[in-house]
C-alpha cells in the first residue's frame, strides 16, 4: 500500500481566489435594532421604545426605517419572497 492511487492535480490554478471573486450573494437579509440617537422625533416627542423597533437590511441595499416589530417581519417576509422569485 505504498504506491497512491491518486496524484495531486495543480489544474485548478485558473480559478480566482476568493478574495477576488464577486460575493456568490447579493442578498443577505438581516434584522438589525435602529441607533439610540433615534428615540424622539425632530419634534421632540418621545417614540417607541428601543426594544419595540426594528430596521430590516439587506445586503443589495434595502434598509427599512425603524418599524414596530410586526411591520418589520411583514417587510423581512416580503423581501425574501422576492429574492426567492429572483432566484426562481
Amino acid at each position: 500500500m505504498s504506491e497512491h492511487r491518486f496524484t495531486r492535480d495543480d489544474t485548478s490554478a485558473g480559478i480566482a481566489p476568493a478574495a477576488v471573486r464577486p460575493p456568490h450573494y447579493r442578498h443577505k437579509l438581516r434584522y438589525e435594532k435602529p441607533a439610540v440617537a433615534a428615540r424622539t422625533s425632530p419634534e421632540g416627542h418621545t417614540l417607541r421604545a428601543l426594544s419595540d423597533l426594528t430596521v430590516v437590511t439587506c445586503a443589495c441595499g434595502l434598509t427599512t426605517p425603524a418599524l414596530p416589530n410586526d411591520d418589520a417581519r411583514l417587510a423581512y417576509e416580503a423581501h425574501r419572497n422576492e429574492i426567492r422569485d429572483e432566484l426562481a
